[in-house]
This record gives structure tokens, sequence and C-alpha cells, in this order.
């Protein structure tokens, strides 16, 4: 018996490095992925467009947008408003690779990551856009229900903006 517990606290060193490398290596090839799918939008000039980037509302840099069609609103949503939206969100811009499929969703602008809510504060109601988000500005460097290092693309219809305050 003593053996037996002897083996087994010898073998969970080795063990854990096996799962920490096996972990690393996919987390390595997960990021290089997105980062090749991230830079082939950015390249393609003729498709997507760079979301614009105000120093004064602290707009970052790195969401891109493919206008689908264009809306007859003049308003755009402020950080605060309400905003009624169908949505689908995916990996790797591979429509196969759902994450989120919310159909008719209510959102606040602030509440959501801070690449769709950059998305919505620059569309006006009935655009509808397919977004792509740097990991940076979704769900960053840590795996929750995201994995970690994630590029998003969502399809997005913005069908109604309430603003508060008025």
């Amino acid at each position: 018996m003593k053996n037996i517990r002897y083996f087994i606290l010898g073998a969970l060193p080795l063990l854990l490095f096996f799962a920490c490398n096996s972990s690393t290596d996919s987390t390595t090839e997960w990021y290089n992925q997105n980062k090749a799918v991230y830079d082939q939008i950015k390249a393609d000039t003729e498709n997507w467009k760079p979301l614009p980037s105000d120093t004064v509302l602290s707009w970052p840099q790195g969401v891109y947008y493919h206008e689908i069609s264009k809306g007859d609103g003049t308003e755009h949503p402020i950080q605060t408003a309400k905003v009624t939206v169908n949505y689908k969100g995916y990996f790797l811009n591979d429509s196969t690779r759902l994450f989120d499929e919310g159909g008719t969703a209510d959102f606040v602008v602030n509440q959501v990551v801070r690449g769709f809510g950059v998305a919505l504060q620059n569309m006006v109601a009935g655009d509808e856009w397919k977004i792509c988000i740097p990991y940076h500005l979704g769900y960053g460097t840590s795996s929750y229900t995201i994995q970690a290092y994630s590029t998003l693309f969502f399809d997005v219809k913005l069908l109604a903006i309430e603003q508060y305050p008025k």
C-alpha cells in the first residue's frame, strides 16, 4: 500500500507536466489560428472596414465590420442605451462554429463585451453588419465559457434603440 502511495505521489508531477503542456500547446494553437484569421480580416480592406478610433470616447482600435445592409436610422446608441438586435456569434469566421445565437435580444450597450458595444455605438437602426472582434476587446486572455484568445464574429442587425438617459 505504501509503494502505491509513493508511485502516485511520484507520478503526479509528471501527469501535471503533461496536462499543463497539452493545455499550453492547445492555447498557443488556438491563439495562432485566431490571429491568422484576424490578420486576414485586417488585410481584406475591400470587404472589411475598421471602426473609427475616437480618443474622446476612448473607443479602442481593432473592431472590423462588413456592412450587409444600411439602415434608415440617424441616431447612434450611447453607452447606456438599450438596444434590440438580432444576432449570431461564432468563431474563426466560420458560421458552423456557433457559440451564441440570440435571435432577438435586448442589451444595454455598456453591458456587452467591449468590441460588441463599440460596434453597436457605430450602428443606426436598421443596419445589418458582420463584426470581427479581436480577443482583447472580447473575452480576453482567460478561458471562461469562451476560450481565451478567441476572435469573435457576430452577424448583427440593430432593430431598435432606446436611449437612456434621454
